[in-house]
């Protein structure tokens, strides 16, 4: 069985994010063998006048690509702020804010620290990539958002990778780890916020929510298997995690079955699909307290 504890676990969710150079490089291997070379971040922010944001916050911010792509779209004057749990974020994500031109400061502290947040300190609020693993957080984020404030998020659809998920089910119940019953670790992990229930679960907190669809697939040719391969053990943990299929054995005949996919189609391909949330007018806390 797969225990939700365990996917969720710090040192678990470290020892697949710690490594940043393999992280910023899957970040490049996506880019690279995406069907759709639109930029998501620059989609994010492209329609949108951030010029008046003086105070930032980034949650669950890595190495800062989120962050580096908001240079010349802020208040002169602005501070960016970033949370983490992986404290080796901390060089790349201050240089992601060099870049942009903004002053910025790291913590490795997690998001719970924004509990200690006073009200009304922040014009902007951003979670890429990250809000399935503390969904919990967002009942916090209208408070410490001012008035004025806008929290966005980018998220995985539910479907995120399910040619790959489909794959490793049929491996796993061959080994009889798994049953028909059973849903994957990532399938846990997406599915606590994506594309498909985030406005749901933003809506009590906010009055004003806009979503924008980035329909994308990765493509990789059959002399490019190395590449899908790269990315599929740098997310493995989450694949296998809690499932008793953490051996050597069963990542082998993962990595031969997509040899021979590969083979077969000539080609493979991966949904990875994902939707934009801008959400603006945030409900305080005692309005919220209100409506309950």
């Amino acid at each position: 069985m797969v225990n939700v504890v365990d996917v969720f676990n710090r040192e678990n969710v470290r020892r697949v994010f710690r490594d940043v150079q393999k992280h910023r490089l899957i970040e490049q291997l996506i880019r690279r063998f995406s069907t759709n070379k639109d930029d998501i971040r620059h989609m994010t922010f492209r329609k949108h006048d951030f010029s008046n944001c003086r105070d930032i916050l980034e949650l669950g911010c890595a190495f800062g690509a989120f962050t580096e792509a908001l240079k010349g779209r802020l208040h002169q004057s602005a501070h960016i702020r970033g949370i983490d749990i992986i404290h080796e974020y901390k060089k790349y994500f201050l240089e992601a804010c060099r870049r942009a031109d903004y002053e910025g400061t790291f913590s490795a502290g997690g998001v719970e620290e924004i509990k200690k947040y006073e009200s009304d300190t922040f014009d902007l609020v951003l979670c890429s990539y990250a809000l399935y693993f503390f969904p919990h957080v967002i009942a916090e984020i209208p408070r410490i958002l001012r008035e004025d404030g806008i929290f966005i998020t980018i998220t995985h659809s539910r479907h995120d990778m399910q040619e790959l998920i489909t794959l490793t089910k049929k491996i796993l119940k061959q080994n009889a780890l798994l049953d028909d019953q059973q849903v994957l670790p990532i399938e846990i992990v997406v599915g606590r916020f994506s594309a498909e229930n985030g406005k749901k679960q933003l809506r009590p907190y906010f009055h004003s929510i806009k979503s924008t669809d980035f329909k994308n697939q990765l493509i990789f040719e059959p002399q490019e298997i190395d590449y899908f391969m790269q990315y599929f053990h740098f997310k493995k943990s989450f694949f296998l995690v809690g499932t008793e299929a953490e051996r050597k054995d069963i990542v082998s005949q993962l990595s031969e079955a997509l040899a021979d996919e590969a083979a077969k189609d000539k080609k493979i391909i991966m949904s990875k699909n994902d939707r934009i949330f801008i959400c603006s007018q945030p409900v305080k806390p005692s309005a919220v307290g209100g409506q309950s």
